[in-house]
C-alpha cells in the first residue's frame, strides 16, 4: 500500500500534521491536473490577459479531476464530453449579455439538474458540476469587462491541456494501471478482514464502512477491465479479481460461523493472521487444528482452490457488468430514481435552485466585491443532498478557507509581494490537488484556499483586497448554503430511511427466491449488500444530524448488525445447494410487511407471525434464528399498546 512516508512515526502531533499531506499514491495525480492549471495561468498571464488564465486554471482543475481511477480510454471519452460542455456553458452565459435574467434563468436550470444527478457516480455528476461551475465564472468575466473571446478560449485552452495530461501516458501505463487497481484491492480485503476478528455491534458501522471502500476498488477495478481489449494481461487480472471476490464471500462466512462455535477466539486468531498473509500477499494459513466444523472445512477448501487464480469462467465480462453495471444503465436507473414524485433528488435540487437565486440576489443587493464566489461557494458545497453529510461539507468549507486565508494573507504580509509568489502558487497547486481524495474534505479546501489567494494577489498586485474579498465571499456562501440546507426543505435523513430499508430487504427477499431456483451466483448477493451499505452510509448521515438520540443510533446499528448475520447465513445457504425452509421463506415476506406497518397499534401479535420453524441443519438453525431476532427488532419499534381493563 503506497503511503505517506510519516504515517510509520510515532508521533501523534507528527501524524496529524502529515494527515494535510498528499499521500504517495497521489501525487501522480497532483502532476497531472497541477501542471496544465499552471500552463494556462502562465501563458494567458504572458498574454496580458490574467483573469483568462485564472479561467483557464480553474477549467484545467475541473476537467482534470474527473480521471481519478479511470481506464485511459474511458478517460478519454468522459474527459472529452466533460470538456466540450465546460467550453458549452462559457458559451452560453454570453446569452446574459441579452439580459440579466437569461443568465439567472440558465444558472437555475443548470442548479435544478446539479440536484437531480446527486445520486449519480461521484465522475458523472461532475459533469453538471463543471458546467454549472463554468457557468458562474463566466457569467463573472463577463461582468468584469472579459473579451468573450479570451473567455472561451481561455476555457478551451484549459479543457484541451487537461485531457491530453490525463490520457498522455496511456500507451504505455495501462496494463500498470491495472496492476495498481489490483493492488489496492487487495490492501483493501486485508483492512476489512482485520476487522471480521473483532466486530460486533459496536463495531458494525465500520465494518460496512470498510467493506464499502473495498467494493468500491473493485468497481473500479471492475470498470477497468470491462474497458480493456481481451489480452492475455487483461485476463489474468481477471483471473485475480474473480480470486479476490470468492474470497470475500468466504472470509464473510468465517466471520458468520465464529458467531456460532465455542472456540472463538481461536477463530478471530485466524481472521487476524489472513489479514497479514492479504496485506504482505501471501497465501493465506490453513484453519486451526481445533477446529473442525463442517462449514469452516468447507470453506478452507474454497479459500485453497481460489488461491490458485484459475482462469475465469466463459462470459466473465457479462458477469462483472450485472454487478457493476456501465455507466449507461447506472444513469437510466439513478435517473428513474431521481425523478420520481417526492424524490431526496428533487428536493435537493429546488434546495439548489432556491440557494443560487438568493445568493445572486444578495450579490446584487449588497454590490459585494468579487460577489461571483458567494455563489461558487454555495453551489460546491449543495454537491450533497444527505442534511448530515451536506452540514459536514458546509463547515469543512467554512473552516477549511478560514485557516487557509488566515494564513496566506499573513504570509503576503509578512513577506511582502515579490517573485515568490510564483512558487508559492505552483506549490499549493500541487498540494491542493494531491490531496483532493483524502477522507477530509477541509484538508483540500485549505489547500486550494491558499493557491487562489496567491494567484489572485500574484496577478493583481495593484489591488491587495481582492485576496481579502475571495475569503468573505467564501464563508458568506457557506453560511447562505448552511441557512438553505436547515430553512428550504431540510433533507433529515430519518425521512428517506424506510425506503432504503424496504429496498435492502427486497433485495435479500429476491436473492431468497433466487437461491430456491438453485442460483449459485446471483449477482443479487452483491446487490443486498451493496444495499444494506447504503442503509449504514444513511444511519451513519443521521449521526451527524442534530435530531438524533443515542437511543435511535443504538437500535439502527442493531438492524444493520442482524442483517450482515442474516445476508452471511443466505450466502452459506447458497453455497449448500439446499432449498431453504417453506416457513423461513414465508416469514422474509412478513417481516416486510410487519415493518411497513410497525406504528400502526392494531397489528397482530408478534408471536402469530414469527414462529420458529423446525429445521435440521445449522445453517437453516441460524438463519431461523437470525429472522427472529430481526422479528424482535421490529417489536421493539412498535408504540406501546394501552389496553383498557
Amino acid at each position: 500500500m503506497s503511503s505517506s512516508p510519516c504515517d510509520s512515526m510515532p508521533s501523534p502531533a507528527l501524524a496529524r500534521l502529515c494527515g494535510w499531506l498528499p499521500d504517495r499514491a497521489d501525487l501522480p495525480d497532483g502532476l497531472r491536473i497541477g501542471l496544465p492549471m499552471m500552463a494556462g495561468l502562465l501563458i494567458f498571464t504572458l498574454l496580458g490577459q490574467q483573469a483568462a488564465g485564472v479561467n483557464a486554471l480553474i477549467v484545467a482543475w475541473l476537467v482534470g479531476v474527473q480521471g481519478r481511477n479511470l481506464a485511459y480510454p474511458k478517460r478519454a471519452s468522459l474527459l472529452s464530453l466533460s470538456a466540450a460542455i465546460c467550453c458549452l456553458s462559457s458559451a452560453l452565459a454570453l446569452l446574459s449579455l441579452w439580459h440579466p435574467l437569461l443568465g439567472s434563468g440558465i444558472l437555475a436550470l443548470i442548479g435544478l439538474l446539479y440536484g437531480l444527478t446527486s445520486n449519480q457516480r461521484k465522475y458523472i455528476q461532475l459533469i453538471t458540476y463543471n458546467a454549472g461551475f463554468c457557468f458562474i465564472c463566466a457569467l463573472h468575466l463577463l461582468d468584469s469587462g472579459v473579451e468573450a473571446r479570451m473567455i472561451f478560449a481561455s476555457s478551451l485552452f484549459g479543457a484541451v491541456t487537461a485531457v491530453f495530461s490525463a490520457v498522455i501516458a496511456g500507451p504505455w501505463r495501462s496494463q500498470h494501471q491495472g496492476e495498481q487497481l489490483l493492488g489496492r484491492c487487495h490492501q483493501k480485503l486485508a483492512d476489512w478482514c482485520a476487522i471480521l476478528a473483532q466486530t460486533g455491534p459496536d463495531q458494525v458501522n465500520q465494518r460496512l464502512a470498510l467493506r464499502e471502500q473495498l467494493d468500491e476498488s473493485i468497481a473500479v477495478l471492475s470498470h477497468w477491465l470491462l474497458e480493456m481489449p481481451d489480452k492475455p494481461q487483461v485476463t489474468h487480472v481477471a483471473a485475480r479479481l474473480f480470486t479476490l471476490l470468492t474470497m470475500i464471500e468466504t472470509l464473510e462466512v468465517i466471520s458468520r460461523i465464529r458467531l456460532q462455535i465455542r472456540n472463538q477466539a481461536s477463530l478471530a486468531d485466524y481472521l487476524h493472521s489472513a489479514a497479514d498473509a492479504l496485506a504482505t500477499d501471501r497465501p493465506v494459513p490453513p484453519l486451526p487444528e481445533d477446529i473442525h466444523h463442517p462449514l469452516l472445512l468447507q470453506a478452507e477448501d474454497r479459500l485453497r482452490q481460489a488461491q490458485q487464480c484459475p482462469a475465469p469462467a466463459p462470459g466473465w465480462r457479462a458477469r462483472l457488468s450485472q454487478v457493476w453495471p456501465s455507466d449507461a444503465e447506472s444513469i437510466g436507473v439513478q435517473w428513474r430514481k431521481a425523478i420520481r414524485r417526492q424524490s431526496r433528488e428533487w428536493h435537493h435540487g429546488l434546495r439548489i435552485l432556491f440557494t443560487l437565486m438568493c445568493c445572486e440576489g444578495i450579490v446584487i443587493l449588497l454590490n459585494l466585491p468579487q460577489g461571483y464566489w458567494v455563489t461558487l461557494t454555495a453551489f460546491i458545497v449543495l454537491m450533497a443532498a444527505p442534511l448530515g453529510q451536506l452540514q459536514v461539507r458546509i463547515w469543512s468549507r467554512f473552516y477549511g478557507t478560514l485557516l487557509g486565508s488566515l494564513l496566506a494573507l499573513s504570509m503576503i504580509w509578512f513577506l511582502g509581494q515579490g517573485d515568490w509568489l510564483y512558487g508559492a502558487t505552483g506549490l499549493t497547486v500541487f498540494l491542493a490537488f494531491a490531496t483532493y481524495y483524502k477522507a477530509r474534505y477541509e484538508i483540500h479546501v485549505f489547500w486550494l484556499t491558499m493557491m487562489m489567494v496567491f494567484a489572485i494577489t500574484l496577478l493583481l498586485p495593484s489591488d491587495p483586497y481582492i485576496a481579502f474579498y475571495r475569503a468573505l465571499d467564501t464563508m458568506t456562501g457557506a453560511l447562505l448554503a448552511f441557512l438553505a440546507m436547515h430553512l428550504f426543505i431540510p433533507s433529515w435523513t430519518r425521512r428517506w430511511l424506510d425506503s432504503y430499508v424496504d429496498k435492502w430487504w427486497e433485495l435479500e427477499c429476491q436473492w431468497l427466491q433466487a437461491i430456491e431456483r438453485g442460483e449459485q451466483n446471483s449477482p443479487l448477493r452483491w446487490q443486498a449488500h451493496a444495499a444494506l451499505r447504503q442503509l449504514s452510509q444513511e444511519i451513519g448521515y443521521m449521526q451527524l444530524e442534530p435530531n438524533t438520540s443515542a437511543r435511535d443510533l443504538r437500535d439502527w446499528q442493531s438492524l444493520l448488525w442482524l442483517g450482515l448475520r442474516l445476508h452471511a447465513c443466505l450466502g452459506m445457504l447458497a453455497r449448500s445447494h439446499h432449498a431453504p425452509d417453506p416457513v423461513i421463506t414465508g416469514q422474509f415476506q412478513q417481516w416486510r410487511t410487519l415493518y411497513r406497518d410497525r406504528l400502526n397499534a392494531h397489528w397482530c401479535l408478534l408471536a402469530n407471525r414469527g414462529a420458529a420453524p423446525h429445521t435440521e441443519g445449522d445453517i437453516q438453525r441460524w438463519l431461523a434464528g437470525d429472522m427472529q431476532q430481526l422479528f424482535a427488532w421490529v417489536d421493539r419499534q412498535r408504540p406501546f399498546d394501552q389496553i383498557d381493563p
